[in-house]
């Protein structure tokens, strides 16, 4: 009888151990995960970029600046909204009013070159709706991502136009404006 109970005891012990050692342990894996996760959305500069540049769209698309309107577009349009994230930056800055006027005059002229090409590519109303809202969808998730990794730029470099932004800034102004303009 001894022994059985010391048996039983010993089972509950054993069971009460494992539910010990799982909860834990899944308590510490929950904690690992969330820090993981912590460090995902964090993108210093050693794990956030663009998820592509321009001049690596271009490469992939080499008859962008000819017979493929639809690249044309793209890119134009990404100009336009890099510029409009960079005006934004000056836009309140009182020493900086050359530097908004001139990123929003090429944001103007990246977006209407980007609307100009996809309308004419367009035969009806409802291709150019279809592009429209395309486009402002495109735009919308490039200027938060211009704005994030203009916002990463400023805390670790102190400058925005660094890293990605600054080979998207120098592809618009040496290989995409010339086209465009």
């Amino acid at each position: 009888m001894k022994n059985i109970n010391l048996n039983k005891n010993l089972l509950l012990l054993k069971i009460c151990f494992i539910l010990f050692v799982t909860i834990f342990s899944s308590a510490y894996a929950n904690e690992f995960m969330e820090k993981l996760e912590e460090v995902r959305k964090k993108k210093d500069n050693t794990t956030f970029t663009l998820p592509v540049t321009l001049n690596e769209y271009i490469s992939k698309h080499p008859s962008w600046s000819s017979s493929d309107k639809a690249s044309l577009s793209y890119i134009a349009s990404r100009c336009g909204i890099l510029f409009e994230v960079i005006s934004e930056r000056y836009k309140n800055i009182a020493d900086a009013q050359e530097i908004y006027n001139m990123s929003l005059t090429n944001a103007v002229i990246f977006l209407s070159a980007s609307s100009d090409i996809y309308k004419a590519s367009c035969i009806n109303l409802a291709c150019i709706e279809e592009e429209t809202i395309t486009s402002q969808k495109r735009a919308k998730k490039w200027a938060s991502i211009y704005e994030e990794e203009a916002e990463i730029n400023i805390k670790i470099y102190g400058e925005m136009i660094h890293g990605d932004i600054k080979s998207d800034f120098s592809t618009c102004m040496s290989k995409v404006k010339p086209i465009v303009k």
